[in-house]
Order: C-alpha cells, then structure tokens, then sequence
C-alpha cells in the first residue's frame, strides 16, 4: 500500500525537529537572462554588448541539499566547509542566514579559494555556457583539520550528518574521506549518507548514495541501464562487498533503489507528463530520504517520501528546485 498523507504528516511533525550537519562542496547557482543579440556596441571596445536581466542566486552542491532540507523542515542546520573572501561568498553567507543556518564552521578563505559559483546564463535557446568560478581551489591541511575537529565536536548532538562531494578539486579527497571515516566511525547513535561524485569508494560502512553512471564506473563498467533493475542490484551487490554500509541508487524515470546486505527495495517514479528539469534531483533524494530516515521512518516510508519529493522538484525549470510538505502531498493527489 502507498504511504498515506496522514504517515507523510507524521514524519513531517518529527522532521523539524531533527538535527542536521551537512559537510561538502558548497556553491552559489547564479541565473539571469541573457540577450546576445543586442546591436549596441561598447564605445571603449567595439564589442556587441550583452543585457542581462533577472539576476537571482540559489545555493547550490551542498548548498541546494542544505536548502531542500531546509524546505521540508528541518529547523536546525549545520554547514561544515569553506567560502572565499568575495562577492559570491557573501552572497552565500546570506541565502544561508534566511535559512537559518549556522554557518559556524562555513570557514572564510582570505586568499587562494574563490567561492565556487555556477554562473548560468538564459537565453531564448536554454542555459548557455556556463562561467565557473572555484575550479582550481585548493585547501590547506590545517583548515581541514579544523573542520574535522568541527564535525567531532558536533556529532554527539546531531541525528543526521550528510557528506559532499562534487567538485574536480573537493573539500573532501580520498584521504580526507579515509580521515573522516575514522571520525564517524566512533559515532553509532548518528545516520550518515554520503554523496561522491568521484570518490565513494574511499567511504566506509555507512550509507552511499549514487546514480547509474556513478555506480558503472565504481565497479568498472561502461554502463548500467537505469531500467535494468536486476543489473542494478547485482553491481550494488558487488559494491557494497567493497565499501559496506548500504545503496541508494537512484534511477531517472524508473525510480530510486536501496540495497543494504539484508535487504533490497525500490520504489517507482511518478509518472509526470510535462517538462522537466532534473538539475538538483539527487540533491532532493539525498534530504528527503535522510530526514525521513532521520526520524526512524522505515525504508518503504522513506523511498516513497524521496520519490514524492524529487517529482516535485523536476517540475520546476531552470532552478535548483526544492520540496515542502504542502508540495509533496499535492503531488500524491495528483
């Protein structure tokens, strides 16, 4: 039987009051409009200049699963990483602040890191080439150790510590996760899940959650068909003998899965008939599951909450979408 409205209604009452650390790769998305085609030239350069318009900014990476978190409820948020000394990290100083999160330990680099900004410019054909900004940072050994001083400390008061990893030159490499590892393994009374887009088999015994390419390439394989479920679990299988813990794969159109040692289970995407935009989708399943689990919701609840809340969030366009309770039992009447 589906979960019920009134199940989703009760884990949403335990959801606020959850304790949440999310440590990671914190981004700034920043969209506007763009008009290339203008016919005004710069006097000084003789260039075509571009009008933008609509500027607006949202936390992305870690920063849009902090935000989805923040969008289901979650009252109290820790943010363990790094910003620059720079527009773009005061700008994500503030999206933080109306969330309501304590950025304690979001360190301030004075020098040598830019804040790692997504800048998308919109025009009439789609997202444009993007500006990245943060691709060739590089983190000291003292501010990391700070960091992980940081998160041992927190621990003891936390239900649930979500892992990050997404950028070519991340807060956390192999090393620094093989370091964290032995942080949280002094921890049993805390759900972690971890995210990697490039390194999940350096973390240990706890929850991963990854799609099917990231699955492919960490057992070695060119490809895994999302609708294949069998093959998704046979490699699942052949992971976890590496790493532990347990998987929660999720799936495009076909659904989420999760497989531990003891059990497997899946749940079916909602059929959606209009466009969509999957930007940030896994970012909604990594919070929704995580909080629902967080409250001591059962697999079955938390998969089919995840699902809900992800069909929210790729219905909305050119945004790094997030889910609220309202929203989520919307699309259940649907």
């Amino acid at each position: 039987m589906p979960i019920q409205p009134t199940e989703i209604k009760e884990i949403f009452q335990q959801i606020k009051h959850l304790k949440v650390g999310v440590i990671g790769d914190f981004a700034v998305d920043f969209y506007y409009g763009i008009n290339q085609q203008t016919q005004e030239f710069s006097v000084e350069t003789g260039k075509e200049v571009f009008w933008g318009v609509k500027p607006k900014t949202s936390l992305g990476a870690a920063g849009n699963v902090v935000q989805n978190l923040a969008a289901l409820g979650v009252e109290n948020l820790q943010v363990f990483g790094c910003m620059g000394n720079d527009i773009y990290g005061r700008e994500m100083q503030h999206l933080f602040q109306k969330l309501n999160v304590d950025t304690t330990n979001l360190k301030t680099i004075q020098s040598g890191w830019d804040t790692c900004t997504y800048t998308k410019p919109m025009s009439v054909n789609g997202e444009e080439n993007r500006l990245d900004f943060g691709t060739h940072n590089t983190l000291s050994e003292a501010v990391f150790e700070e960091i992980l001083e940081a998160i041992e400390s927190a621990l003891p008061g936390l239900n649930v510590l979500i892992i990050n990893q997404q950028f070519p030159n991340p807060l956390l490499t192999p090393q620094r996760i093989q370091r964290l590892n032995d942080t949280l393994s002094k921890f049993q009374n805390c759900l972690f899940v971890a995210d990697l887009r490039a390194y999940g088999l350096h973390i240990k015994n706890i929850l991963l959650k990854v799609n099917t390419e990231e699955l492919a390439r960490l057992v070695g394989i060119s490809t895994i068909e999302e609708a294949d479920e069998i093959a998704c679990i046979s490699h699942a299988q052949t992971l976890l003998e590496k790493i532990g813990g347990s998987l929660l794969i999720t799936r495009g159109e076909h659904g989420i899965s999760y497989i531990s040692p003891t059990e497997t289970q899946s749940v079916k995407a909602l059929q959606l008939n209009t466009e969509l935009d999957t930007v940030g989708a896994g970012d909604t399943v990594v919070a929704a599951f995580s909080a629902s689990r967080g409250t001591g919701a059962n697999i079955t609840q938390s998969l089919e909450i995840a699902n809900l809340a992800a069909a929210v969030t790729v219905q909305k366009l050119n945004q790094t979408g997030t889910a609220t309770l309202d929203e989520i039992l919307e699309q259940q009447n649907k």
